[in-house]
């Protein structure tokens, strides 16, 4: 009896920290056919551009640096249709995207990737509205209320299927729309207009994706 107890204990102790465990898929995870865009340590998924210091891995998170000129982090891979997971920590202040399906740079004149937006302020807000936070730009704007939890791990899902695009924030379905400008691309992480908030920046974690046919 005690033996089982034990037995049961570990596995549960076990199981939750499968749960809680930081860039590491989860078995359920696993079967689904996820992989891991950042394992806490390295940047070997992405293109480290020579001289790149925007972003470095702290603490276990891609991290930018916004005392300098901002710029993108891509994938090594590009990605059609997928499903990605995302966890992010940032001040207010900041001004940042992951970019969907986006060129590369060098491979000639292309429409630009689609922008997950990551900014609770405009300072020049459009005439007929701002894409702020969990929106995709000139696809769908996200409610009012998606703003960045401060000091807190915010969590984002986004699906690419075709033209179909949704996003869930924070555990709520916020944008559900189409486009077709863009099929395939990489992924991005993006500090945009570092000049605007020199004080913020921006970690990710837990980046995860997975392909769809």
């Amino acid at each position: 009896m005690r033996l089982l107890l034990t037995m049961l204990l570990t596995g549960g102790l076990c199981f939750q920290w499968a749960q809680n465990a930081v860039n590491v898929l989860t078995p359920e995870e696993q079967k689904q056919g996820f992989i891991l865009l950042f394992d806490g340590k390295s940047l070997d998924h992405w293109d480290v551009r020579p001289g790149q210091k925007v972003w470095s891995v702290v603490d276990g998170a891609i991290k930018s640096d916004a005392r300098q000129v901002g710029g993108m982090l891509l994938t090594k891979e590009e990605f059609p249709n997928f499903v990605l997971k995302a966890e992010f920590r940032a001040h207010p202040d900041i001004h940042s995207h992951i970019m969907l399906r986006q060129p590369r740079p060098g491979t000639g004149r292309q429409p630009a990737g689609y922008e997950l937006q990551i900014r609770d302020r405009d300072p020049a807000p459009r005439p007929d509205g701002s894409f702020l936070t969990a929106s995709l730009v000139n696809v769908g704007r996200a409610p009012a209320d998606a703003k960045i939890l401060p000091g807190q791990w915010n969590t984002v899902e986004i699906t690419m299927d075709g033209t179909h695009m949704v996003v869930i924030y924070n555990g709520k379905k916020v944008v559900d729309g189409h486009d077709m400008r863009r099929s395939s691309g990489c992924i991005a992480l993006d500090l945009a207009q570092p000049a605007e908030a020199p004080h913020a920046d921006i970690e990710f974690r837990n980046l995860k994706i997975k392909r769809l046919p």
